[in-house]
């Protein structure tokens, strides 16, 4: 084990560089000098402008400063970090690379520590050719896990993304002309005739309602072909699809397949073309923080624009390969969609209504708040065709068969070990401070999506800032979020869309201005929600919501069947102890703290809960302990309201809880919860 330095006044041009008054003129001379085991110090506190620097071996890199002031803590506040060297990467390349030199080397490469430097002027951009497909722009920890970052300060770094891919015309064309099959399966040409036999029946009922429109008669032909032009205008030629597997994640330092160790590192000023302007966790990987402070640091100019501070997304379909696109995924599951298909419908099934299910099926559009009778997705399906609801048809068949291939063949995908770590393990962070980031859509502080599961302990997440959801914390696709003894304070979410297509509205999405979760775990353990906000939005400290997860690449409701068939993600559960507090949270109000005239969503200023339709959408369970005490003195400024859940009742406030209940249509606030009640305390929803 050696010792060899580094000076760049003093040092020499060559040598073993391990005598410290000949030591090395740069990091990256020292660095191929050492051997594994060695320990690299840098002797002052210079800038040093190097080209990427790799650490692929066992090896400690540490300044002089550290080794004399080991209590040295960036993440203090008032630390002067010129104190520390710093490895500078001009704007021009990544600054640092941790990990084996050959894929697949994860297991037993290490130990490497890196401490007490300043990491900065990163640029990492995405290409093919990048271990890390441009994720961290100041650091990226690439299949690596026994590595430790302490007392750093890693700022003003930033990543830059590669144009997204087109979609493929073959293959575009192919996925549509799967859907308009099914669709086609659905309603066979043998099928019309009983088709139209039972909207004759139907018009007959209709004939005795006053000022009911009798169906039209069934045209297939005409009704497939609309599905074909509504699947062109869903997905037309020629769009382009987002990367899937965090490239350009992290603009400060990116974990990638990797579990390192980040103690009393400062994250600032970073900026990333994806998710996490300050740390992204991108594959499986857990890192754990203690001590760190990610602070200012901004996500979405381009790309993902999630995760302001850090965004993770573990759960990735690494059978794949790691440089994935969403057609790479939508491919896969194309390519499957015959066998989806017949799995959907064995062939020669004929799906059928009874003439009472399609009549109540039209009650249904007309008042929502009756129950819907066609819940099974093939007659759904029926019922949306023969209702000339075609793009509802399309969407459904859409689902029908991504959720079909997946039952069949997702461990062709995924991996089912990895997806079972996933399950019971988090990122963890200690006594960290994540304040003042900000994201163009959601998660201003912290972003976590497909089953990342994050641990937060004694920390605090405040000031943040987002455009559409979660001003502080945003969970998805069945990650889980477990807070214990930390402060979500004075974070803001606009509740907007953050990217509409071209020519069309920002549209307005729930809010949450300290914590937003969809079809995600959330637990609170002694726990401070306060001074939170958003706008015309549900939710000032917490929104949970249980619905669709939404499109991609233009295909509705995919990622809903991968939350079901992979994560297995069937039941989500939103629990607060008696410990935790909700206060003087607000929803109504802009991101200036002023009231918005007449607002119209903005429900639940202390907590919002809603329960939705979307067959396959998680089922929520809800216990708020000792709620009177834990959810106070919040602000809700939509007020005697008609409900639009629960018909003819009129909500007087909605201050402190809103839970909305859309399959049973009942909507509870303080003003009504004694249902919910349980022992008078405890507020407990199922629906």
């Amino acid at each position: 084990m050696t010792t060899r330095y580094v000076h760049a006044s003093r040092g020499v041009r060559s040598g073993r560089y391990d005598d410290e008054r000949k030591p090395a003129r740069t990091v990256g001379d020292a660095l191929r000098a050492a051997a594994p085991g060695d320990t690299v110090v840098i002797l002052d506190n210079a800038v040093y402008r190097e080209p990427e620097l790799v650490l692929d071996r066992p090896v400690t890199l540490i300044s002089e400063r550290l080794r004399g002031h080991p209590s040295d803590d960036p993440a203090a506040p008032g630390f002067d970090a010129r104190a520390l060297p710093a490895l500078d990467g001009g704007g021009r390349h990544r600054v640092l690379r941790i990990g084996p030199g050959a894929p697949g080397g994860r297991r037993g490469f290490g130990p490497v520590a890196v401490k007490g430097l300043r990491i900065t002027g990163g640029h990492a951009t995405h290409t093919p050719r990048d271990p890390a497909l441009g994720a961290g722009g100041g650091i990226a920890v690439v299949d690596a896990d026994d590595v430790l970052v302490e007392r750093c300060a890693i700022t003003g770094n930033r990543t830059e993304t590669a144009p997204f891919p087109a979609w493929p015309e073959a293959d575009r064309t192919a996925l549509r002309d799967a859907v308009v099959s099914l669709l086609g399966d659905v309603l066979p040409v043998a099928g019309v005739a009983a088709a139209n036999r039972l909207i004759d029946t139907v018009n007959t009922m209709l004939s005795w309602v006053r000022g009911a429109t009798p169906l039209p008669r069934i045209d297939r032909a005409a009704l497939l072909a609309q599905a074909a032009r509504t699947f062109d205008t869903l997905v037309p030629p020629g769009v382009r699809a987002m990367w899937l597997a965090g490239q350009s994640f992290g603009g400060g330092i990116a974990t990638v397949w990797a579990s390192p160790t980040l103690r009393h590192c400062l994250i600032r000023g970073n900026t990333a073309e994806g998710r996490g302007g300050g740390l992204a966790v991108v594959g499986y990987g857990w890192p754990v923080l203690e001590g760190c402070w990610i602070d200012r640091n901004a996500s979405g100019r381009r790309g993902r624009l999630d995760g302001g501070g850090i965004g993770c997304e573990i759960s990735l379909p690494g059978r794949l390969g790691r440089d994935l696109s969403e057609l790479d995924l939508i491919k896969f599951l194309a390519d499957r969609a015959l066998a989806a298909r017949t799995a959907v419908l064995h062939p020669g099934t004929i799906v059928t209504l009874t003439p009472t299910e399609l009549y109540h099926f039209l009650r249904w559009l007309l008042n929502p708040f009756e129950p819907n009778p066609v819940l099974a997705k093939t007659p759904r399906i029926l019922a949306e065709l023969i209702t000339g609801r075609v793009q509802e048809a399309v969407n459904l068949a859409f689902y029908a068969l991504a959720a079909s291939a997946l039952r069949l063949d997702r461990w062709s995908a995924w991996q089912e070990e990895e997806i079972l770590d996933a399950r019971r393990r988090s990122v963890t962070f200690t006594d960290c401070r994540i304040t003042g980031n900000t994201a163009a859509d959601d998660g201003g502080g912290l972003y976590a999506s497909v089953l990342s599961r994050v641990r937060l302990t004694g920390t605090e997440v405040s000031g943040n800032r987002t455009g559409s959801m979660g001003g502080g914390v945003r969970l998805t696709m069945g990650s889980a979020g477990a807070l214990e003894r930390c402060v979500i304070k004075n974070n803001v979410s606009r509740g907007l869309e953050a990217a509409p297509p071209p020519g069309q509205p920002r549209r307005a999405h729930p809010g949450g201005g300290g914590i937003s979760a969809r079809n995600a775990d959330l637990t609170l353990t002694g726990t401070r929600i306060s001074g939170n906000t958003t706008a015309d939005r549900p939710g000032g400290g917490i929104v949970h919501y249980a619905d669709t997860e939404g499109n991609m690449g233009g295909v509705p409701d995919m990622w809903t069947a991968i939350l079901r068939e992979v994560f297995g993600v069937t039941k989500v559960t939103v629990r607060t102890d008696a410990a935790s507090e909700i206060t003087g949270n607000r929803a109504g109000y802009d991101e200036h703290g002023a009231a918005l005239p007449k607002p119209r969503f903005a429900k639940g200023g202390g907590v919002f809960v809603l329960q939705a339709t979307f067959p396959d959408a998680p089922r929520v369970d809800v216990t708020l302990a000792a709620v009177r005490k834990a959810v106070h003195g919040n602000t809700a400024l939509t007020r005697r309201y008609p409900s639009a859940v629960q018909p003819g009742a009129v909500i007087p406030t909605a201050n402190e809880t809103c839970v909305q209940d859309l399959l049973n249509h009942r909507e509870w606030t303080e003003a009504g919860d004694a249902p919910l009640l349980r022992g008078g305390t405890d507020l407990r929803f199922t629906p």
